[in-house]
């Protein structure tokens, strides 16, 4: 029996790593997906070249299938061993698109971490971008519960991504609200001894142009002061 175990085991097929000969080997892709383009060609040959690199930044124009050459990379970290594999794009409606696209292409993709196809590296996990980038989240930020392991990650139209981190992980407090003129007399010593003109052109001089960015040292220093500034406002009536 182990003798016939063993000659099975060494007969059996290994996994193809290169995006387009798994391309072409998926048996039950839609038949709008034939044939790849020769723009995806070039970029899986250029992205296997280069896989062994921890970061890479593929550049392509809209409507060139990008789509596809990232399900088709994700594939390919996933049958060399190097998942699990998360795709992620800037909001849930692309997640949806993604996942559809991925069912043309014979590709198994599902949207939540706890799927077993996922845990078990046989399916790529698509999801958005805040569900990755969050005070709580699952694959980093957790200390009571184990937090999820990523082998292989895909960022999709990164520029979106980042906006929508900023906009998640920013507050805006209109200038006539007191708690505006509180933070401004917190930061007032520090800023003006790190960036002395711009606090002139922005606090005293009020110039709506004007605009700047305080050190994050500067923060951290406060950061206590302004999240009791913040519960101040918590439960009120205004608009938070």
């Amino acid at each position: 029996m182990m003798d016939l175990l063993s000659k099975l085991s060494g007969t059996s097929k290994s996994k193809a790593i290169d995006p387009c000969e798994i391309f072409m080997s998926l048996p039950a892709r839609d038949r709008q997906y034939e044939y790849p383009r020769d723009v995806q060609s070039e970029v899986w040959k250029k992205w296997f070249e280069k896989r062994e690199q921890k970061n890479a930044v593929i550049k392509m124009n809209t409507g060139s299938g990008k789509t596809v050459v990232g399900l088709m990379i994700l594939q390919s970290c996933l049958n060399e061993g190097k998942g699990p594999a998360v795709y992620v794009v800037p909001d849930k409606y692309l997640a949806v698109q993604v996942c559809n696209e991925a069912k043309k292409l014979g590709i198994l993709a599902v949207s939540d971490q706890d799927d077993y196809n996922y845990i078990e590296n046989r399916a790529i996990l698509v999801i958005p971008i805040h569900k990755l980038v969050n005070g709580r989240s699952v694959f980093g930020m957790r200390n009571s519960n184990p937090n999820y392991p990523i082998g292989s990650i895909l960022i999709d139209d990164v520029h979106a991504c980042m906006d929508t981190i900023t906009s998640q992980f920013s507050l805006h407090i209109p200038y006539r609200h007191e708690l505006y003129s509180q933070i401004i007399d917190l930061f007032a010593d520090a800023w003006r001894t790190y960036d002395e003109t711009a606090y002139i052109n922005i606090v005293e001089m009020q110039d709506p142009k004007k605009n700047a960015l305080l050190p994050f040292w500067i923060w951290q220093d406060k950061q206590t002061e302004i999240y009791r500034l913040l519960r101040q406002y918590e439960n009120t009536e205004e608009d938070n």
